[in-house]
């Protein structure tokens, strides 16, 4: 590894930090993006999976004699068919229950939407019209669909011992001699419903037999964990299994996992030796796509007569459906909510309970953000209701809790360990941009009128770029937690980089090159990104999730680029008689510093050189986690007879550390924030009592549309991460944890009523509102 101080330096000014447009958007916009849907291989096969609609029964059979015989049919498999095992979440935790997940299900099934059958046929048509032939005879169970009475084990879902699949208690300081000298105490459910991630791609995979193995074409985020589970279900080498990425058209996280749907399709290419291929379409992607959040969370909250924090008792309770995903298990909210409820404030005195509960509904996964918006929502309205009962200003209750500057480094009651930067800034940045005290007034002489406008405040702080220590002390331990670059410099000049992070969306293709520019020294003209690809450079990693790209992804990269750096001074030295440390790439050639006419061209040293001499991979562990904050503030008014919610004004202040591409970074923080306002305002994936699921489609499940999101204020602080590489932190998920706070505080303000339960639909204003009447 070359650290950064030596690497050679760059001719044309740094690329990282300028506001470049993003490389990718012209072939995107352009049409000219491969997707999977783009892929069209000679001879190709389509696949349709025929769906239990049933929540919870067992399998008293299935018959595919008339979906076999139906027109354009190659084959039809069922769960007898396979000979592989189920998906096992990997886990290390005597805490956790890894429910075993089976590609097609047999014996019993477990959610409306668990794949029973595959169909292969020489067109989709075909394949969707065979489907609906298989006859599937079910004896239905008892639903468990009520989140509060599975984890009572009222009924329990079949072939497990309880619902209860993981239970985390954490204890620290003496909680309840804390409540017993509070000057104020309140005790609230918060109710954050579930949720569908619902890319503009849905999922999908096509693979091909190649020699004695199979090649995937995916559109994932974790392709190279992928390729390990095919590898092992399909008991093929490593080497055999290969998975790229073309483009894709978004993940949210529902993508970073390997479903049943992914390994059976590889195992139809292998067993039909024909290259084959599905694509989910939407109604499939919201039954059966991996959904998330779906908590109560019940917190008691206990604050001295200045307003200061003295204690939380949190009891979160989370809905993680039928099985635990692949390879994260149902840990990650259980973990996640409890862990940062204590949000970016000063507490000593914690207890909390985090419980993964089964139930006959899609598994939940990864969805941006994961637990930490539920966390965010429930502090946030906390902070306001005990700023209620001690009849302080909700700013001032959390100017005196917020960690100040030189608090940091702080290690808090669940473990975290807070970085760098100045929360207190990011919230009197964003009270000044909003006009708050101005705003205060007006909301007065507004109410005086008949009008209902309220202000509200969220604030927050997230973890960002987990490593591996962290995976394995959650016991995930089929999650790597590090990331791989894997750096190529040909003779016309041009760097190639391939990740283990495919881009999903985010702009990774441009910031991924910004960062080699910089560290190769080169013009950013002259560096392509690449698709990931796991056969290129022996790479192995964690994928593009949990804000982690510029922190895992820009730390492989640098050392990637160094070493090959290295390489090029130690080659070209004694042909220049220099010293390595005096070199300079520039214009195409290695050159003396200062002495441009003694010079190699790199054509002339490619040429000379060993084939995989200037071909080089490396991978990067986050030496530390890095910690994002930010502060939300709005103005909406809210009209009492409709129940509607007019957001007039909504400011946010954030520091991600250093801000490579300062486009990429404020389109991010957008994009969040979009997802955040429809969690809050219009998002919920709605099951009956007896497990079907009622919001089925777009004309039931509401996402925000343009006309939903209000024009956005964004402020950067930028104070670099002292862990990170390249001292930035992760800003793709953070703009969805402040919405639900800062959103219900708002409402709650105006009506005068509390907001507790998301998602703030105009029938739960407009009740509220009637409430206060």
């Amino acid at each position: 590894m070359v650290p950064r101080s030596a690497a050679v330096s760059t001719s044309a000014g740094s690329a990282v930090g300028r506001p470049l447009r993003r490389r990718e958007d012209e072939r995107l916009l352009r049409g000219a993006a491969t997707f999977l849907d783009d892929l069209d291989p000679t001879g190709v096969l389509h696949v349709a999976f025929a769906r239990s609609q049933t929540a919870h029964a067992r399998v008293a059979s299935i018959d595919v004699t008339r979906a076999r015989e139906a027109p354009g049919v190659e084959a039809v498999v069922v769960a007898s068919d396979l000979d592989t095992g189920p998906l096992v979440p990997p886990l290390d935790s005597v805490l956790a229950v890894a429910t075993p997940r089976p590609l097609l299900g047999e014996g019993a099934v477990r959610f409306v939407g668990e794949p029973v059958a595959a169909v292969c046929a020489d067109s989709r048509y075909a394949a969707e019209d065979a489907a609906e032939l298989v006859d599937l005879d079910l004896d239905p169970l008892p639903a468990v669909a009520d989140l509060a009475a599975a984890a009572a084990d009222e009924v329990v879902v079949d072939g497990y011992a309880s619902n209860v699949l993981f239970d985390n208690r954490t204890e620290t300081g003496d909680v309840d001699a804390a409540f017993a000298q509070a000057a104020a105490v309140v005790e609230r459910t918060f109710v954050n419903p579930r949720y569908a991630a619902l890319p503009i791609e849905p999922r999908g995979t096509q693979a091909a037999p190649e020699g004695d193995g199979v090649r995937i074409w995916a559109s994932t985020q974790a392709p190279h964990k992928l390729a390990q589970i095919v590898s092992e279900l399909l008991e093929l080498p490593r080497e055999l299994v290969v998975v790229v990425v073309p483009d894709v058209g978004g993940g949210f996280g529902q993508k970073a996992h390997a479903y049943p749907e992914d390994i059976v399709v590889a195992w139809l290419a292998r067993r039909l030796g024909r290259p084959v291929r599905w694509a989910e379409d939407r109604s499939e992607n919201l039954l059966a796509s991996s959904h998330a959040r779906d908590q109560t969370v019940r917190v008691r909250a206990a604050a001295d007569l200045d307003g200061a924090l003295l204690a939380i008792d949190a009891d979160v309770l989370c809905d993680s459906g039928a099985y635990g995903v692949y390879p994260h298990g149902h840990m990650l909210e259980a973990l996640g909510t409890p862990g940062m409820i204590p949000g970016p404030y000063r507490l000593r005195t914690y207890r909390s309970r985090g419980r993964a509960v089964a139930t006959n509904k899609c598994p939940e996964g990864a969805y941006r953000g994961v637990g930490l918006p539920v966390a965010s929502f429930v502090h946030e309205r906390v902070m306001d209701l005990l700023a209620a009962d001690l009849e302080l200003d909700p700013a001032e209750i959390r100017r005196r809790n917020l960690l100040a500057p030189d608090e940091l480094p702080y290690e808090t009651v669940t473990g975290q360990h807070y970085d760098s930067g100045d929360y207190a800034q990011a919230l009197e940045r964003a009270l000044e941009a909003i006009g708050y005290r101005e705003a205060r007034a007006a909301q007065r002489a507004a109410r005086a009128q008949g009008r209902l406008v309220g202000l509200g405040i969220g604030c927050y702080v997230e973890f960002t770029g987990i490593n591996s220590m962290v995976f394995t002390g959650r016991g995930m331990v089929g999650i790597a937690g590090f990331d791989g670059a894997h750096v190529t410099l040909d003779a016309d000049g041009v760097v190639t980089v391939w990740t283990t992070m495919p881009a999903i969306g985010q702009g990774s293709e441009t910031t991924f090159a910004q960062m080699a520019a910089d560290e190769m020294g080169v013009d950013l003209a002259r560096v392509r990104v690449a698709h990931a690809d796991t056969s290129v450079g022996m790479l192995h990693g964690t994928g593009t999730f949990a804000s982690r790209s510029a922190i895992a992804g820009g730390g492989a990269i640098r050392d990637a680029c160094g070493e090959l750096l290295q390489r090029l001074r130690e080659d070209d030295s004694e042909r220049l008689e220099a010293n390595p440390e005096d070199l300079v790439l520039a214009d195409g050639a290695v050159h003396v510093a200062g002495s441009p006419a003694a010079s190699v061209p790199l054509d002339e040293l490619v040429d000379a050189a060993p084939d995989d001499r200037y071909r080089v991979s490396a991978t990067f562990d986050p030496p530390a986690i890095a910690y994002p904050y930010a502060t939300h503030a709005c103005q909406v008014e809210v009209d009492a007879e409709t129940g509607a919610i007019d957001i007039q004004r909504y400011v946010v202040v954030e520091d991600c550390g250093t801000v490579i591409n300062p486009i990429i970074v404020e389109s991010q923080v957008h994009g969040a924030v979009a997802q955040g306002l429809g969690g809050t305002l219009l998002e919920d994936m709605v099951y009956g009592p007896d497990g079907q699921p009622l919001t089925a489609s777009l004309m039931d499940y509401l996402v925000p549309t343009a006309p939903d999101v209000p024009p956005l204020e964004v402020g950067h602080l930028a104070i670099p991460a002292p862990g990170s590489p390249n001292g930035a932190k992760g800003v793709g998920e953070g703009g969805t944890l402040g919405p639900p706070g800062a959103i219900a505080n708002a409402v709650s303000d105006a009506l005068g009523v509390e907001c507790n339960e998301l998602p703030l639909t105009p029938e739960r204003v407009a009740a509220g509102a009637a409430a206060r009447r």
